[in-house]
């Protein structure tokens, strides 16, 4: 009888307490601005021994914060997930927004599990990037990132 190997857990969390513009967060876009470089989010680094017998699993969730809306507008991020800087997985979160009032702010937590079923041999550095910014509907906008995770579930 020996010890059983089991899953092992990798993570990386930023945690933000006010995501609009607060210390910690990522400004993406303020009034006027675009996304023309891709933004790193969050990254993790995983070993893997031996390739051809795992898999990773990788989950991750962003508090996406968007202001200063006084019209009903529609906006989506586009997410890479990197492995070693090969894309391994493209995501794109499109959100529609309608104020509730005058002035309006909104939170979204897009998350997306994924299997890496190929890691490679050695160190890998998963990174979580925004590659590409939209919106539509309104010039007068902030958007942010705030609290963010990636988490690797590795099974050997």
């Amino acid at each position: 009888m020996g010890l059983e190997k089991g899953p092992f857990v990798v993570d990386n969390t930023v945690s933000v307490l006010d995501p609009y513009g607060g210390e910690g967060s990522i400004i993406l876009v303020q009034s006027g601005m675009s996304v023309t470089t891709p933004i790193p989010v969050v990254s993790i680094d995983v070993c893997v021994k031996h390739p051809q017998k795992t898999k990773v699993s990788l989950d991750f969730l962003s508090q996406v914060a968007i202001e200063d809306m006084d019209v009903a507008t529609s906006f989506g991020l586009l997410f890479e997930l990197q492995r070693n800087s090969i894309v391994i997985a493209t995501i794109n979160d499109e959100m529609d927004y309608v104020p509730a009032g005058s002035k309006g702010r909104y939170t979204n937590f897009p998350n997306f599990p994924l299997v890496d079923d190929e890691p490679d041999t050695g160190m890998n550095k998963y990174v979580l990037i925004l590659n590409g910014l939209s919106f539509l509907g309104t010039e007068n906008i902030a958007m942010y990132i705030g609290s963010r995770s990636l988490k690797a579930t590795v099974f050997e």
